[in-house]
Formats: structure tokens, sequence, C-alpha cells
């Protein structure tokens, strides 16, 4: 009698793990998904037989200026698991759910929300990759939570992060960095985005190119000094920081560097001690949700429109910026990859084809196109592995992908593009950004 209890007990343990989605082997496959939190993430994402095996997951702002950004890059990802892989990675069948990191309150990303979405991803044993996050002060919070994560470390891959100390070595990294993400000592995780010190740098050859000069036309002075602002978060200060290493190496000379507060009710003041610098330009580190339509109103009714205003890639999507109305006009904005008119044939032919899907004839955002290449490369890493945490994580690093939709290229040792790192600048003009400027750095094998 005691054997047939003992066994019937057996018996609903294993009925209640097979309901809620947990094994005993990692690389089980029989049972379904389970899914993660609907406080923070949306449904699960399926039109394949029966229910999914395991997930992907999405972490993104879905809350502020940045929002419509950053659902088509869900789309994106959508468009990749549905048309290209039918919810299929080889042998494994895979779900989707996008995730919001923002809260209503802060109009982006929250630490607080990112903390709990990493134990939410780290704790569910159905994640396989998280495709994420937009911004870098929330992927150091994510990352070691990932690193630790049982059966893992689990993958992340980021088409957006560009903060240097998240990967490598940087004069201005926060003491410990990129070694404390990791605390198991394995990475996992990668980015297609090139860094900050490439992007910080780019904005000061910029100031200095001739594609500059040809874009300011009558209005084109040479550019002597310049004042920095930064919004004081991981990537705002660390994109201004290398940006005023680069001014200083090219003899532009640095007049202020100083954070503005995104809580501010006025920038009027701010505005005034620029102004009696005369520079020449502003460069404006940081994200357009830290009230950045009301910066660039303030500073340009009171330095009117002489110095020239340059900003990083958190001044995306355009259609956030140019909430400034006509303060917003002439300010050239680079993002951490190629410009899409020079994207290889796969990457144009995926454009035609997504357009479609989003029933838009203008370009979609570049970061919604690069997300498209990192589900591609999730899923693959997925297909190639053992349906383990940690052999998706590795199949990750051995990414070699060639003549994708961002061309040929793999990922170094530290998780970063190789061997191609492209940054590109838009002037904002009118109701769109307009081509004007790339640098093509190479670098290793």
């Amino acid at each position: 009698m005691r054997k047939l209890l003992l066994l019937a007990l057996v018996g609903v343990v294993a009925a209640v793990a097979a309901i809620v989605g947990y094994s005993s082997s990692a690389n089980a496959t029989s049972a379904a998904a389970t899914p993660l939190p609907s406080s923070a993430c949306g449904p699960v994402f399926y039109k394949g037989k029966g229910k999914p095996q395991f997930l992907i997951a999405s972490d993104l702002p879905l809350q502020g200026a940045g929002r419509a950004q950053n659902i088509d890059m869900q789309k994106a990802i959508q468009y990749v698991l549905d048309k290209q892989y039918h919810f299929k990675a080889g042998k494994y069948t895979v779900g989707y759910q996008g995730c919001d990191d923002s809260t209503a309150e802060t109009g982006g990303w929250d630490a607080g929300k990112c903390t709990s979405n990493g134990r939410a991803y780290a704790s569910n044993t159905s994640v396989l990759g998280v495709l994420g996050t937009f911004n870098s002060g929330c992927a150091k919070l994510i990352v070691p939570l990932a690193n630790r994560a049982p059966g893992g470390p689990l993958g992340m891959l980021s088409v957006a992060n560009t903060n240097v100390g998240l990967t490598h070595d940087a004069p201005w990294n926060n003491p410990g960095e990129p070694g404390i993400y990791y605390p198991t000592g394995k990475r996992n995780y990668v980015r297609v985005a090139a860094s900050d010190d490439y992007q910080g740098p780019a904005a000061a050859d910029l100031l200095l190119s001739k594609a500059f000069r040809l874009a300011q036309g009558k209005k084109f002075s040479p550019i002597k000094d310049v004042y920095i602002l930064h919004d004081n978060q991981t990537f705002g200060k660390g994109v201004a920081e290398a940006f005023r290493l680069r001014a200083q190496q090219e003899n532009i000379k640095v007049l202020g560097f100083e954070p503005w507060d995104a809580k501010a009710t006025s920038y009027e003041a701010q505005a005034n001690r620029i102004k009696a610098t005369n520079a020449d330009a502003v460069y404006l580190g940081g994200i357009v949700c830290n009230n950045g339509a009301k910066l660039l109103k303030d500073l340009r009714a009171v330095l009117g429109s002489g110095p020239v205003f340059v900003g990083p890639d958190g001044w995306t999507p355009y259609s956030a910026t140019l909430a400034a109305g006509s303060a917003a006009q002439g300010m050239y904005v680079s993002y951490a990859g190629q410009p899409l008119e020079k994207l290889p044939a796969t990457g144009k032919k995926f454009i035609k084809a997504f357009k479609k899907y989003l029933r838009i004839k203008t370009l979609p955002p570049p970061y919604a196109v690069y997300q498209a290449q990192g589900a591609q490369i999730m899923l693959d890493a997925i297909k190639r592995s053992n349906g383990t945490r940690a052999s998706v994580t590795a199949q990750l690093f051995k990414t070699k992908v060639k003549n994708g939709i961002m061309g040929t290229f793999h990922f170094d040792k530290n998780g970063d593009i190789a061997p191609l790192k492209w940054i590109s600048f838009d002037q904002l003009r009118g109701n769109a950004g307009v081509p004007v400027y790339a640098v093509l750095r190479k670098v290793g094998k």
C-alpha cells in the first residue's frame, strides 16, 4: 500500500511538472513552455502546432517617447519567427513574448522593471534567449541575472546597447567593468551595435567632415568648440565621455560638460550658460525619453539657430525628437549600424518584405531592421544547440553571419560585432532624417 501511495505521488508530481512546463532535464522537449508573467510581458506569440516547447523574449521600453520604434522592433521578431522560421528552430518549436521594461511614470526604462524582468527570465527555464535590452543601463541589471540562470548562462543579444563597459575596457568605465556583469566567469551577452567608443568619436569626426560642410551649406562655419550635455545615465554619460575624448584629440575645445535633469520644468538657465560661451555646437549625450523634446525647445529658444545640435541614437525614434518642432530641425543624430540605404542585397530584400508586413511606404526604423537580424541569430543558435541554455549561449558566440541582413560578420570573444563597426548619421529635416554621413571601422579579423 505504501509503495502504491508513493507511485501515485510520483505520478501527481510529474503531471504538475508537465502543466507548469518544468522538467528535470534542461533539454527535454516534451513539456510546453511556461509563459512569462503577464504583468510585464505580452501574450505568447505562436501559430505552430500544439504549444511551443521553448520561448524567446524581448526586453524593450514600450512606454514613453520611444514606444513606436520599439513596437516595430517587436514586430520584426514576430515577422522572422512566423514568416521565416515558422515557429521552429531546428527540431525545437519556439514561441515569443515581448516584455516591457518601462513604466508610465518614467516614460522609459525603469531599474525596478529591468530587475524583475531579469529575474523572471532567469527563473523560467522555458526561456532559451533574450533579445534586448534597448537601454544599456537596463542591460547592466539583467545581464548578471541571466549569467547566473539555472542551466545557463542564459544568452542575451542586443541590437541597440552601446555602452562600452558591458563588453570591454574604456578609460571612462565604472570600476570592475565588464567583469562584474559575468559573475560565473562565462560571457552570455553579444551585440550587433557598435559601442560608444565608436559612436561618440564618430560625432566629433562628423563635425570636421566634408559631409558636414555640405549638409550645412550656406550656414557652414568651422566647428572650433562644443558644449556637452548628458542625461547622467549609463548610456548618455558614457557616449558623452567618448565624444569629449575624441573632440579634445581633434582640437575641438570643450567648453562645458554637465548633466541635464530629466525632471526639470525649464532648461533656460542651462541654455544661458551655454550662450555665454558662444559655443559652435552642442552635443547631447542621452535619450529623448529624458525630457528631450523640452530640452531642445528651451535650448533653441535661448541659443537661436546658431549652434549645431548633435546627439547619439538615444534621440531615436525621430518622431519623438521631432515633437520638439522647429527646435529639432537640423539636428544630427547617430545610430550604431549601417545606413539602411547601404545594406547588402539581403537587407534590402528584407526591408521590402517588412515594409509590406508593416503596411508602410517609408523605411522602417533602423533598429527594427537590426532586430530582425538579431532574431535570426538567436533562432539559429537555438537550432544548432542541444536545447539547453548553456548550449544556446555557446552557439551565439560561434555565430558567423554570411550575407545576412547586416552583411557578413561574427562576434569576438567579448561579444562585440566584428570585424566591421558602422556608425551612421542622419540630419533631421522636415518629418524625417536624411542620411548625411557614415563611418566604417574595421577591427580584428
